[in-house]
């Protein structure tokens, strides 16, 4: 997600010095050789005071130290905002930490792959892609207005929404369906899954993805997840109920409701 913001921002804000802090030494030059940074280091404390805008893209349970060192750190009047898949507890944390330094501002774009590293850095990931901006009771509104207008310059759908209500929404369109992938792949027995082919592949595919970044964020959105498991499961049980007693014409509905529904959001 960080290389792909820092492609993005090369072809978005030409004149823009990138600098880039990372937790290994590979990583940024890495970085460097692909002119995705201009300058970077391991330690937040040389870079933090130069930055005038700050993107924390790192696991869900990391941000709010991040936060904490950019209050200590960073230039006073520095716009932060991040690209974390939950947001209640993040924006709460930043809240109580006040904006005395620094301004945060929760935002989470709709983009990303199961791949991670910064090789596999896309400076279109973030086109097109719906970004909610999520700010809290006590956010700064000019902030709030350079990261609309940040998102908006990448050529992204931009969504104000609460902390709260984002996390129920993407409890249903993304934490849920990687839950259910992943029970998926390993409900299919080691003989079969070899010849698992388009159709298990695509529906599997977010599987693949680490899971050092979805277990935070799964234990940050337990009580949404727990909720849409839970209904999930009720529509798993319907359809045994069906099968079991072969009532067929009532399965045929829910497949035809599921492909029309599906069908619709293509359009």
């Amino acid at each position: 997600m960080g290389g792909s913001l820092a492609a993005a921002i090369r072809r978005s804000f030409p004149g823009a010095r990138i600098l880039g802090v990372s937790r290994r030494l590979r990583t940024l030059s890495l970085a460097k050789r692909k002119r995705l940074i201009d300058e970077g280091s391991l330690d937040l404390s040389k870079m933090a005071p130069k930055a005038d805008f700050v993107f924390v893209c790192s696991p869900v349970d990391t941000i709010p130290e991040f936060i904490k060192g950019l209050h200590r750190y960073g230039k006073k009047g520095a716009v932060v905002t991040d690209v974390g898949s939950t947001k209640a507890e993040i924006v709460k944390r930043a809240d109580c930490m006040g904006s005395n330094r620094i301004h945060f501002v929760g935002s989470h774009p709709l983009a990303g792959s199961h791949e991670t590293g910064i090789q596999f850095s896309d400076q279109n990931l973030y086109r097109e892609a719906v970004v909610f901006v999520t700010p809290g009771r006590h956010t700064n509104r000019n902030a709030v207005q350079m990261v609309v207008h940040f998102w908006k310059k990448l050529k992204t759908k931009v969504m104000m929404v609460s902390p709260e209500v984002h996390d129920k929404i993407v409890s249903e369109i993304s934490h849920l369906p990687h839950a259910v992938a992943t029970l998926l792949v390993n409900s299919v027995s080691s003989k079969t899954f070899r010849y698992g082919a388009s159709g298990f592949l695509d529906t599997t595919r977010i599987a693949q993805g680490d899971p050092c970044l979805w277990l935070p964020i799964f234990k940050s959105n337990k009580t949404n997840l727990l909720k849409n498991l839970g209904q999930f499961r009720n529509k798993l049980d319907e359809l045994m109920v069906y099968l079991k007693s072969n009532r067929y014409q009532p399965i045929k509905r829910i497949l035809t409701a599921a492909s029309s529904r599906r069908r619709q959001r293509n359009e």
